[in-house]
């Protein structure tokens, strides 16, 4: 890396990794890779009795929201809709929303390569 830190980095929601990135590259834009979050889905909502309606329309409210501010508006919509104010999963999530949510990064570059399912 030619003694350079990098820019941007894409891990998974490891709370070490994320306190050892920002101690050692206080620079570098750290986010979360929104298809490990997404795969969670079934193991963090499962139990709910309208899953299959509150994943659908989460998945709605991060692909499809353009704005912060329609994602905002879609999230308090989701999250009163289905009453999920106290699941600690999603009100963690939605805490670190500037890491994995789209609307919140598209004005920078992220270059990946495709996982394959």
């Amino acid at each position: 890396m030619y003694d350079k830190p990098p820019e941007d980095i894409v891990t998974n929601q490891c709370k070490a990794m994320q306190n050892v990135i920002k101690r050692v590259f206080p620079n570098t834009r750290h986010r979360w890779c929104l298809w490990h979050i997404m795969k969670k889905i079934l193991e963090k909502l499962q139990g709910y009795v309208e899953y299959k309606d509150i994943k659908h329309m989460l998945k709605s409210v991060v692909y499809e929201s353009s704005t912060v501010a329609q994602f905002e508006s879609e999230w308090d919509r989701f999250i009163t809709k289905f009453d999920l104010v106290g699941n600690e999963w999603l009100k963690n999530l939605y805490g670190e929303r500037h890491r994995w949510v789209p609307c919140y990064l598209k004005q920078y570059f992220w270059a990946h390569k495709g996982v394959k399912a």
